[in-house]
């Protein structure tokens, strides 16, 4: 089958609504892109071409964003049970390019429901327009052309979409990037490096932004300092994959003056695989904003019947991709309530949806002795105390291997050396006022709760309770 040929709008390029900055522009845009999209999908898609045949839609009756209502919404699940579903398939149509139909690499995502991982397919058409994405992130996040970048995203065992974007943005940008290749050892790959091997070949490079997920760039500028070790042209961090409280951040730009940095910049990212990027800050006091909005269109909807809500109303957070030729998700629930509005930045100018209240996990709430907690605000109080290394909350039955006893919440921590009596007293107290539940405190050995060296993200929340029966 031949596709038919894309619209005008299809050739601007993924520069061109930051080249107006005009929102009837970039209406105009998406809605070219999400008509190829959908035609695409109807005639190349194994999820949609069904999902469109069972509802009855045809591409026509979808040229439009506010059309897109018409879908059901897809939940992880979805394009967790069958990855392969979500890809288009390009290779036997005629008048499409090369790069559309050739795959470039694959990052991967979520577990599935088989316990793999998800790939996530990237054709070269896909690769371009995100390398074109990276360098306006970038740009956007202030990076200049005399930068190093320090990449401390831990080496996984497969290439995940946090580890491929830092390489991304240092080409398209076209800066040098040294890759402190930390992460969970296997001796049959000795590629990995232990932390001061790691601190010593940075050292040599002189890096002056450093990117990695929150907790790992804490422990890693700790380490530094304890040693004594030199950056001297250090001024940036790239934060990524995990929340950052504001004792977290100033704790980091504290590092980082230390270090030598005169204006410490913190550049905190909300990103996820699907998005390949995700939303950046052109400032320390910026909100959190979509700098690709020609590549994708965010919703937020009641994540109960996937209705679209108000803007600035707050609910569950829709992806649609306008523009890709590899894995292709539309109405994608990501699994975070955010508030959304599409506007120019303050700071930059920059056009795009911007985050207006911070993204919290779908599943973030936990219930407790009967009550509904948010442990995020625990966190916040645990974070801000400079003599607590790691933290995790536990959940267990009160009384072990009775699954109707009551609930018992266990605060466990790594902490400095004599600041055991001053926190077991503290905390109780602390973490009571925050989630209305009073913990009991264990405390843990240095890489119990967390080994940045053998794991990307600290797990704070374990539920040891056993399942009750019916």
């Amino acid at each position: 089958m031949r596709p038919s040929q894309p619209e005008d709008g299809d050739a601007l390029g993924v520069d061109s609504p930051f080249a107006t900055r005009d929102v009837v522009a970039l209406r105009e845009l998406r809605e070219q892109r999400l008509r190829r999209t959908i035609e695409l999908c109807a005639i190349a898609h194994p999820f949609f071409r069904q999902r469109f045949s069972d509802l009855g839609i045809k591409p026509q009756d979808i040229t439009r964003l506010d059309d897109l209502k018409r879908l059901p919404v897809v939940h992880k699940s979805d394009y967790m049970a069958a990855p392969e579903k979500f890809r288009l398939q390009l290779a036997e149509f005629e008048g499409l390019s090369i790069e559309e139909k050739t795959l470039w690499n694959v990052a991967y995502t979520t577990g599935t429901t088989s316990g793999k991982p998800s790939p996530f397919f990237n054709n070269s058409h896909d690769q371009f327009n995100i390398m074109l994405q990276a360098r306006i992130c970038a740009e956007t996040e202030g990076y200049k052309p005399t930068d190093v970048l320090a990449n401390l995203i831990p080496l996984s065992m497969m290439p995940t979409g946090g580890f491929l974007v830092v390489g991304r943005t240092a080409e398209a940008f076209g800066i040098p990037i040294v890759s402190a290749l930390t992460g969970a050892k296997n001796p049959l790959y000795p590629v990995h490096r232990e932390l001061d091997d790691a601190i010593d070949r940075l050292c040599l490079a002189n890096p002056t932004v450093f990117w990695g997920i929150p907790s790992f760039v804490r422990f890693f500028l700790r380490r530094v300092r304890e040693r004594g070790a030199k950056f001297p042209r250090a001024r940036m961090a790239i934060l990524t994959g995990e929340p950052v409280s504001a004792s977290l951040q100033s704790e980091i730009e504290d590092h980082l003056r230390y270090l030598g940095a005169r204006e410490p910049q913190i550049r905190v990212r909300y990103s996820f695989t699907e998005m390949q990027g995700g939303f950046v800050r052109c400032c320390n006091e910026a909100a959190l904003q979509n700098v690709a909005p020609d590549l994708y269109y965010l919703e937020v909807v009641d994540p109960a019947n996937g209705e679209p809500l108000q803007e600035g109303q707050e609910g569950a957070l829709a992806l649609t991709h306008l523009h890709r030729r590899g894995t292709v998700l539309l109405r994608y629930l990501v699994g975070d309530i955010v508030a959304l509005k599409l506007d120019h930045c303050p700071h930059c100018g920059r056009l795009g949806e911007r985050i207006v209240s911070l993204p919290r996990r779908t599943g973030a709430l936990l219930k407790v002795k009967g009550m509904l907690i948010n442990p995020e605000l625990a966190f916040d109080q645990l974070s801000a105390d400079q003599a607590i290394r790691e933290y995790q909350l536990i959940v267990r039955n009160s009384v072990p291997d009775d699954p109707d006893s009551m609930d018992s919440l266990v605060l466990r921590l790594e902490v400095e050396p004599g600041a055991e009596k001053r926190l077991r007293e503290e905390l109780p107290s602390i973490v009571q006022r925050a989630i209305m539940v009073r913990p009991e405190i264990e405390f843990a050995h240095p890489g119990e709760i967390h080994d940045p060296m053998k794991s990307a993200k600290a797990k704070r929340v374990v539920d040891e309770r056993i399942s009750r029966r019916m």
